[in-house]
């Protein structure tokens, strides 16, 4: 995934202040952000075919709690799949949980593998939409713009570019990976390329002071760290209170009990190539550059909350355990992370 710095940092400019961009209010709404679930004919080349429950069971929940959608790109897979194959295959499952959401309560942004809806009519909202929407802004009670969601392809070469080429190899990619046998996606993208793709976003977030949300490289970032970074720095908080000569003796065995666990956890995540730091070397200040992740590991999806300001990284379970259903990766600890 080729990342043109100049290029992006341009058309997200652009888009930031082009005053035609849909706005939605931050004040008391509530917004579940999904991306990149890419349906497509349930086939051995449809990575997202064995999330399709947990999907489904996701936007029951956000439907039956007052949540918004928003459909943050690349929710279909038209470089490989036909729209009346997708249809057929979600059309008694995952579009029907869609549809329960009021019109009002639906937005829909294209990424570059659903770009062609234009005026087709769209089984996730159940009518025609007469505009391609790219972004949507988030704003405060004043009215001022807080938050840009785009699906994050801008910038990028094969989407923006050579999008022709990139379609034509996609295509004949879905025909030999069942094939060989190829696994495209497992519980953690490990593609060095991603990381200089997220710094580009965040180097242009922090530069504008706003907070920009997307999907489109399948990693999961929350407030310009991923998870394996944040466990990091619980490692070294929890190593710093056990050092501390005030700490009790009950007190430390606990803290060593979950410096152990942090730990592990942590090793298992860098492991899988799941440790980018979007902002550089060093903590970011300010959390401006979040990714939803995407519906098509291994082990579940993931996806972005938004309640009155505040916002979670969450991930829902393909085969939860009781309880485990529905997973906050981010923040932890019941702490809260607000984007106003």
């Amino acid at each position: 995934m080729g990342q043109d710095r100049e290029a992006t940092h341009k058309r997200l400019t652009e888009i930031w202040q082009d005053q035609s961009v849909g706005q939605l209010p931050i004040p008391g709404n509530k917004y579940i952000l999904f991306s990149d679930l890419h349906l497509g004919n349930s086939g051995k080349a449809d990575d997202f075919r064995d999330n399709e429950q947990a999907l489904v069971r996701a936007l029951q929940y956000y439907h039956g709690q007052g949540y918004s959608l928003i459909l943050l790109g690349d929710i279909e897979e038209f470089w490989q799949f036909d729209l009346k194959d997708i249809r057929e295959t979600y059309g008694e499952s995952v579009y029907p949980a869609m549809c329960r959401f009021a019109p009002d309560r639906i937005v829909r942004i294209f990424g570059n593998h659903d770009s062609e809806w234009g005026a087709l009519n769209d089984p996730a909202t159940n009518r025609k939409s007469s505009l391609n929407p790219v972004a949507i802004k988030l704003v405060d009670a004043a009215g001022n713009p807080r938050v840009l969601l785009v699906h994050g392809h801008q910038g990028s070469t094969e989407s923006d570019k050579n999008s022709w080429m990139s379609r034509f190899f996609v295509r004949l990619y879905k025909s030999v990976e069942p094939v060989f046998k190829i696994d495209k996606h497992s519980d953690a993208p490990k593609s060095q390329i991603a990381s200089e793709y997220e710094r580009i976003f965040h180097e242009w977030a922090e530069k504008n002071q706003v907070v920009i949300i997307c999907g489109h490289s399948h990693r999961a970032i929350f407030a310009s760290l991923s998870y394996a970074d944040r466990l990091l720095l619980r490692v070294r908080e929890l190593q710093k209170q056990i050092q501390d000569i005030e700490t009790s003796k009950a007190d430390r065995k606990k803290l060593l009990k979950d410096l152990e666990k942090a730990w592990d956890t942590f090793r298992r995540e860098e492991a899988k190539g799941r440790r980018v730091t979007p902002a550089g070397s060093e903590p970011p200040s300010h959390g401006w550059y979040f990714n939803t992740g995407c519906g098509l590991y291994t082990d579940g999806i993931t996806g972005i909350e938004i309640d009155n300001g505040s916002v979670s990284l969450v991930k829902w379970n393909r085969k939860p355990k009781p309880g485990e259903e529905r997973v906050i990766l981010q923040p932890e600890g019941g702490k809260v992370h607000s984007i106003v």
